[in-house]
């Protein structure tokens, strides 16, 4: 599943929370990344830390 973290509750524009890969050790990328379904990853999203993004629709193009 590709999650991204979510957004910080600070108020700021742009920031969001550090979530740490169990598998890397590393932040999970601002721009998110594809991680198994795991229970740790699943807790994360439960808990509000990431989030999994909607996919974007195509708009349709406008008649003339």
């Amino acid at each position: 599943m590709f999650v991204l973290p979510a957004p910080a509750g600070d108020g700021l524009p742009g920031t969001t929370l550090r979530v740490i890969d169990p598998e890397t050790g590393q932040p999970l990328p601002e721009g998110g990344a594809e991680v198994p379904a795991s229970p740790y990853w699943l807790r994360r999203l439960a808990d509000g830390d990431v989030i999994v993004p909607l996919p974007v629709r195509p708009r349709k193009a406008a008649q003339e």
